[in-house]
């Protein structure tokens, strides 16, 4: 497992299924950019069946507007979507919203009264599953929105079975995903406990964002905040040393990247890897994983931006949202809102081409979507 100051990692297995049954469905968590027309952060339930593909069959507003609707996942068992607040606590929100959707259609929020937020940290991003149905997710500061955050843990019941590390006494730096950070971290599961602070400093690593394991090598993939995609092999005794792997912005000197996310296949031969600044996704051969090779790129207009990334489990077909984060409660500190849309692809046979074989139906324009109540901010993707 390893965290970068972004991001927590666990290997598992993703089991296939049928991309085309009639109960897929995409998830989208979003909120609305101007909460004084009376929008509410929401959940938006988008079908992917047949001659519905593409449409909007079911809006599950919450009873908050201003949490900043953030990263969301599907838990293993299929029944709970968590959801993360990134900006809760400047509107008194929870950090973290859980919906059941034992009924994929119409989603319910779990009552706010049976989730037990997080007493010690707060500003949530990513959530990742657990074997047991629950979910781990780090949170990005302090209560207070210092530091250090902690990584949290859930059960399927909505428990929170704890915050770590426990032990933060001469812990410093410790904000997962805080922009300015140089360091990894790689975590011992047994215990919840960080075996080892990397400092990657010396390679560029200026605010790592989103890592993921290749296959079940014990190596990594993780964002540098520069551009580049780093290699991390944590097999053996530290210390261990990322090297990097792909430069996403293709030799650039102007290495603003706005971050990348990034999603690698089961086989760890594959890799998606999203470019906010340049408007795109790129899809990688990583059969050689120090050199990956560029397959294709899925370009979208100047200015759309390209944030999160998610694949189907059987891996055909994905999502794009291009919004990251465009927030006066920051004082305008952040201001990356891409063209607020999501964008539907497919992947060929060989996961070597992107496919768009309808682009008509293939883009959800949230600026539109809500008529009265404004734009809203599409971040979280997730596909059941």
């Amino acid at each position: 497992m390893i965290i970068g100051e972004a991001i927590v990692i666990i290997a598992q297995r993703r089991q296939r299924h049928d991309p085309y049954g009639i109960d897929e469905y995409l998830y989208v968590w979003a909120g609305p950019q101007d909460k004084s027309l009376g929008g509410k952060d929401s959940l938006f339930v988008i079908s992917l069946a047949g001659t519905e593909y593409g449409q909007v069959v079911n809006i599950v507003a919450t009873p908050y507007a201003g949490i900043e609707p953030h990263h969301c996942r599907v838990s293993l068992d299929k029944k709970v979507l968590g959801c993360g607040g990134l900006l809760s606590p400047l509107v008194s929100g929870p950090s973290v919203v859980f919906f059941d959707i034992s009924n994929p259609r119409v989603p319910k929020m779990v009552d706010a009264a049976k989730v037990q937020q997080p007493q010690y940290s707060a500003f949530a991003d990513e959530f990742i599953t657990t074997p047991d149905g629950g979910f781990l997710a780090t949170m990005m500061g302090s209560s207070t929105g210092g530091s250090p955050g902690r990584v949290v843990k859930y059960d399927k019941n909505f428990n929170l079975l704890g915050e770590y590390p426990t032990n933060v006494d001469g812990l410093t730096g410790f904000n997962p995903h805080a922009v300015t950070r140089t360091t990894v971290r790689l975590w011992d599961m047994s215990d919840m406990s960080i075996s080892e602070t990397i400092d990657a400093s010396a390679l560029g690593v200026n605010g790592p964002m989103d890592a993921v394991p290749i296959a079940e090598t014990g190596a990594f993939y993780f964002g540098g905040g520069n551009g580049n995609v780093y290699y991390l092999d944590s097999a053996g005794s530290a210390p261990h040393t990322p090297v990097v792997a792909w430069d996403s912005l293709f030799g650039s000197t102007d290495r603003s990247s706005a971050g990348c996310i990034i999603y690698s296949f089961r086989s760890g031969t594959r890799l998606l890897v999203s470019s906010y600044v340049r408007n795109q996704v790129q899809l990688l051969d990583t059969t050689n994983p120090k050199q990956p090779k560029l397959l294709d790129i899925l370009q979208f207009p100047t200015g759309a931006g390209a944030h999160v990334v998610r694949l189907s489990e059987d891996e055909s077909f994905g999502a794009v949202a291009t919004y990251f984060l465009d927030e006066t409660l920051l004082n305008g500190l952040v201001r990356l809102p891409g063209d607020r849309t999501v964008r539907m692809f497919f992947l060929n046979d060989k996961a070597s081409k992107f496919v768009v074989p309808n682009p008509g139906k293939s883009v959800i324009d949230f600026k539109t979507l809500m008529g009265a109540q404004g734009k809203f901010q599409p971040h979280g993707v997730a596909i059941l």
